[in-house]
């Protein structure tokens, strides 16, 4: 079972997914992390969404990693999670390092409750992402 397991994971990191989730790479997403997800809207489509949000969780369980990511919203709090060889998963980007802003767990689930401390950053990070994705395009 095992074997099949392996044979599937490396099958679906196409773009080196399992190297940035792995716990001993320190480049790696961590908790804390804020992080830009591209996804497609569907199986057979080319249009796709985009979210970006502090990553609040990573549970690795071999073929069923997933992670979450939190953001706020028009006042509204967003929680989006993520199967990590998702086919529908086009891109992941790593915006900051958690080490900017010093989190010391692995699941962030206070960030529920007092949300300012994570979520100022991700304003500016969203205005230059947009900046540099227009530049790009002309």
């Amino acid at each position: 079972m095992e074997a099949i397991t392996q044979q599937q994971i490396e099958k679906s990191n196409i773009d080196g997914r399992r190297e940035l989730f792995s716990k001993t790479n320190a480049q790696g997403v961590k908790p804390g992390s804020i992080v830009l997800v591209e996804t497609l809207n569907g199986p057979g489509e080319t249009t796709s969404s985009t979210f970006m949000g502090v990553c609040i969780s990573i549970r690795r369980k071999g073929i069923d990693t997933n992670f979450t990511l939190r953001n706020i919203v028009m006042r509204i709090g967003v929680e989006q999670r993520y199967s990590l060889y998702s086919p529908l998963l086009k891109s992941i980007k790593v915006m900051q390092k958690p080490n900017e802003i010093k989190f010391r767990r692995a699941k962030l689930w206070y960030l529920r409750d007092q949300p300012g401390k994570a979520f100022q950053p991700l304003q500016a990070l969203w205005k230059q992402e947009q900046l540099d994705k227009t530049k790009t395009k002309k």
